[in-house]
C-alpha cells in the first residue's frame, strides 16, 4: 500500500517549479500553504484539468482571485467526461469568469528577481501572467521498490499487476490501493489502477480477507466520481 507521488513540472523537464508561489495539493500541508498563498494572490494559473485543477480553479475564483486554467486535452476532465458533460462544466467556468485555455502545454514558468512565480509560458507561445500557480498534472505510484521482485507494468495503468483477490506475483504479497492493477471486470478484465479512496479501502479489505482464506470471490470495484 505504497500509494501514489504527484506528478511535478521538473518530471517533465519543465523550470520554474521551485519558484514561490507554486503549488501541489496532496496533503493538508499542502492545502496550508495554498490557503497562506491565496491571501497575497491576485491571478492564478491552474495547470491540469483534472479532479485538482476543477476544484481549485473553483475556489480560487470564489475567492476573489483572477484564474485561468490550461491543459493538453480537447475538454475538461477527459479521463472521466464525455465532451458533453465537460462542455456543460466549461460553461459554468466560464460565466463565472474563469478563463480555459485547451490543448496547451505550460513549458516553462517565470519568477522575479526574489523568486516568486511571475509568469506562465505556453507551449503555443502565450504568456500568462500570475503570481499563483496551481498543477494538478496527475499521479504517479510508488512501485519503484519493487523492481525485481514483483511483476510492474511498464506502460499504462501502472502499478503492480495483481489477479482477481489482488495478489502479486508473488504469493506472500498483495497490493491494494493506488498501486494495484486489477482485472475490471466490467472491461472484460482489462487491468486498471482506481486512485479513490473507496477503492483504497474496499481493496484493503478484500486483500484482507483473501489473505485469510475467506472465500470472496474476486475484487469488483465500479468506479464513480
Amino acid at each position: 500500500a505504497t500509494g501514489a507521488r504527484r506528478t511535478t513540472l521538473a518530471d517533465f523537464k519543465s523550470p520554474g517549479d521551485e519558484l514561490t508561489g507554486v503549488h501541489y495539493l496532496r496533503n493538508v500541508k499542502d492545502a496550508d500553504g495554498l490557503v497562506e498563498s491565496m491571501q497575497h494572490a491576485k491571478t492564478a494559473v491552474c495547470i491540469g484539468g483534472g479532479y485538482i485543477g476543477m476544484e481549485c480553479a473553483a475556489a480560487l475564483q470564489m475567492n476573489g482571485l483572477d484564474v485561468t486554467m490550461v491543459f493538453p486535452e480537447e475538454w475538461l476532465f477527459s479521463r472521466l467526461f464525455t465532451q458533453e458533460i465537460a462542455s456543460f462544466y466549461e460553461n459554468v467556468y466560464t460565466e463565472k469568469g474563469i478563463k480555459i485555455v485547451k490543448q496547451v502545454i505550460c513549458t516553462s514558468l517565470e519568477g522575479d528577481d526574489n523568486g516568486v512565480v511571475k509568469r506562465a509560458v505556453l507551449n503555443n507561445g502565450t504568456v500568462i501572467d500570475c503570481d499563483l500557480v496551481v498543477v494538478g498534472i496527475g499521479a504517479r505510484p510508488n512501485v519503484d521498490i519493487f523492481q525485481g521482485q514483483l511483476e510492474l507494468l511498464t506502460g499504462p495503468p501502472g502499478g503492480i499487476k495483481v489477479d482477481g483477490h489482488l495478489q502479486t506475483s508473488d504469493e506472500n504479497v498483495y497490493a491494494i490501493g493506488d498501486v494495484a492493477a486489477f482485472p475490471q471486470k466490467l472491461e472484460n478484465g482489462t487491468l486498471t489502477r482506481q486512485e479513490h479512496v473507496v477503492n483504497c479501502r474496499q481493496s484493503a479489505a478484500h486483500a484482507m480477507s483473501s489473505a485469510m482464506g475467506e472465500k470472496v470471490g474476486e475484487y469488483e470495484y465500479l468506479p464513480f466520481f
